[in-house]
């Protein structure tokens, strides 16, 4: 896993610079999407695998928030970078 959580960091890290004072939110799936500019190997699983381990709670890595939460049953993550006030809680 360690080079897919290299995948995951480098995507969440493009996508809460991309998306800046906003913040990113997006289910699993758009986040395999999203992560297919950095590589074409991790695969949905993954990302899933990642939020069951982190479900309700959030991290940070490299400058980037991740909080993983629910919605209407899906797997949500919201991302957005750590130096600034979430804008998705």
């Amino acid at each position: 896993m360690d080079n897919n959580f290299q995948i995951i960091l480098q995507t969440a890290e493009q996508l809460a610079t991309d998306y800046g004072n906003e913040g990113w939110r997006g289910d699993c799936n758009d986040f395999t999407q999203a992560s297919s500019s950095i590589s074409q190997e991790l695969t949905n699983l993954e990302v899933e695998r990642l939020w069951d381990e982190f479900a309700h709670e959030e991290f940070t890595a490299n400058g980037v928030t991740f909080l993983f939460t629910r919605q209407n049953g899906d797997k949500i993550i919201n991302l957005y970078q750590s130096d600034k006030k979430c804008p998705l809680k």
